[in-house]
């Protein structure tokens, strides 16, 4: 899991394995409180996406924390932004 989410681990989020990767919102918004990430900036970015009702997909975070923390844009965000 480490090396499918890196800027989760990272930052010190946990990916829940099952039954779909997706991560939990409260801790979500500790672990970017303790990164010294904007939690509005990381809204702005997330967008409208789909999930599931336990949280976030984690996919979707690490493509959100990828451009947070590298400023690379990921996935859709190269074609839409």
């Amino acid at each position: 899991m480490k090396k499918l989410y890196p800027r989760c681990y990272q930052i010190g989020v946990s990916v829940v394995e099952s039954p779909i990767h997706h991560i939990d919102r409260n801790e979500l918004n500790e672990c970017l409180a303790k990164a010294n990430l904007d939690p509005d900036t990381y809204s702005e970015l997330y967008g409208v996406q789909t999930q599931i009702l336990q949280g976030p997909y984690a996919w979707d975070v690490e493509a959100v924390l990828e451009r947070m923390m590298s400023g690379k844009l990921t996935g859709t965000q190269l074609f839409m932004d």
